[in-house]
């Protein structure tokens, strides 16, 4: 398959994968040279996730001449709950954030909970101010793929504080991987704690897409 003007292997790979039976979302994570390393999938729960890998293998040998490994393919299954019409329903919410620095490096945990249950994101960077909101994001998107049960479909864009007329406003960008890369963006008022609003910024980027984050778009 000849590669399309201005599209890369992995953006090509993505669109087949999102087409075959019981894949909700992939992401495909290129070599240096640009050809398929591994590939991230989020499975349907009524969907095998070997068969998806299988199926993922021979579609992409037959249309791009891939010549890949099923061990290449990891396929993260929904739990069936996320299948069903408790999903659109999720609705994650903020119940801490921590904070702890050794040297000049800082980590963040933030701590979401849904239905009594909770999900931890982490991540860690220089102790430099102007990278703490972007820290403080990257942890909550964790936290919400550790939800989503896959990884690396949420890829952080920016954070900020801005001031809006008299109030101070996070503002996050994210963009949603395996969906022809769409911008998802969020904000929220600054009420004492700005890192909490960078982490109500970005669940208000994410808790309203969560339906069709685990389900077939």
């Amino acid at each position: 398959m000849a590669r399309e003007l201005g599209r890369t292997e992995a953006d090509q790979a993505e669109e087949i994968i999102r087409r075959l039976r019981g894949v909700v979302a992939a992401r495909v994570v290129p070599t240096p040279e640009g050809q398929i390393d591994v590939i991230h999938v989020l499975g349907q729960a009524d969907r095998s996730p070997k068969l998806i890998a299988l199926d993922v293998v021979s579609a992409l040998a037959a249309e791009m001449g891939a010549s890949l490994e099923p061990r290449q393919v990891r396929v993260a299954a929904m739990r069936p709950e996320e299948s069903t019409s408790a999903v659109p329903q999720a609705r994650l919410k903020f119940v801490g954030l921590s904070q702890s620095v050794i040297r000049d490096c800082a980590e963040i945990r933030v701590h979401l909970e849904d239905r009594g249950m909770l999900y931890e994101g982490t991540a860690a960077g220089p102790n430099v101010s102007r990278h703490r909101l972007g820290l403080v994001a990257q942890a909550t998107l964790r936290a919400v793929e550790v939800f989503l049960r896959a990884q690396g479909m949420l890829v952080f864009e920016g954070a900020a504080v801005q001031a809006v007329a008299e109030q101070e406003v996070a503002v996050v960008t994210i963009t949603l991987a395996g969906t022809d890369h769409e911008t998802l963006a969020g904000a929220s008022v600054v009420r004492d704690d700005p890192r909490e609003a960078v982490v109500r910024a970005v669940l208000s980027a994410v808790n309203r897409p969560i339906s069709w984050l685990a389900a077939n778009r």
